[in-house]
């Protein structure tokens, strides 16, 4: 068995609160204001790339976010 060790920040942490897209009807999309009730974090051994996934409003799935901003307007 190999050991590995990774150290990583969460840029989020829970209870906060984000803007997220929404699925309304299987079709139409909006914007809603979300928890993030859990975050998973994920260490690949052979790359080291260290992936977080949180979970929103107890919905029981995980999933990356991503910022949607363009680069040069986020602060």
């Amino acid at each position: 068995m190999q050991m590995a060790a990774f150290n990583a920040v969460c840029p989020y942490e829970i209870g906060d609160k984000i803007n997220a897209v929404k699925a309304v009807n299987g079709q139409l999309f909006s914007v809603g204001v979300s928890t993030i009730t859990d975050i998973a974090c994920t260490h690949y051994v052979k790359s080291g790339k260290v992936v977080f996934t949180y979970e929103l409003d107890n919905c029981g799935q995980y999933a990356p976010l991503v910022d949607l901003r363009s680069p040069e307007k986020k602060q």
